[in-house]
């Protein structure tokens, strides 16, 4: 699968169904080092993960395999912003895990970037799959 917007393969870019939330997740975090700008995410925030699905994923049996559990300090990736006066002043979200904590972080500039950052789409699942 090729990234709509750097045009990039995107390695291991599988969909893990969570049936519970009835979403399917990105397997894979990708277009690492590239801005919330960058990748025109404010164009796609619906298909970011929420702040509650994270949460819900960090303490579910999907987390390992997400890397949600703090098995990889380099796999943060953007998350729908949950805040209105933080998305009216221009401040993205993001979910960070490392081994000893995971965090949400919603007060970063739009044209803030770093080679652990990336994103990590989400839908709704799909009926009969």
């Amino acid at each position: 699968m090729k990234c709509p917007y750097c045009k990039k393969e995107i390695k291991n870019s599988g969909w893990l169904d969570i049936t519970e939330l009835k979403i399917s997740v990105e397997i894979e975090v990708h277009d690492k080092d590239k801005s919330w700008n960058e990748l025109k995410l404010s164009e796609r925030e619906d298909e970011l993960l929420t702040a509650e699905q994270c949460i819900w994923l960090a303490n579910s049996k999907y987390a390992k395999q997400l890397k949600m559990d703090g098995s990889s300090s380099n796999d943060d990736f953007f998350i729908k912003q949950p805040f209105n006066l933080s998305r009216k002043n221009g401040y993205v979200a993001r979910f960070y895990a490392i081994s000893d904590y995971a965090y949400l972080y919603c007060n970063r500039d739009a044209g803030y970037s770093n080679s652990d950052l990336g994103v990590r789409f989400v839908r709704k699942k799909i009926k009969g799959k």
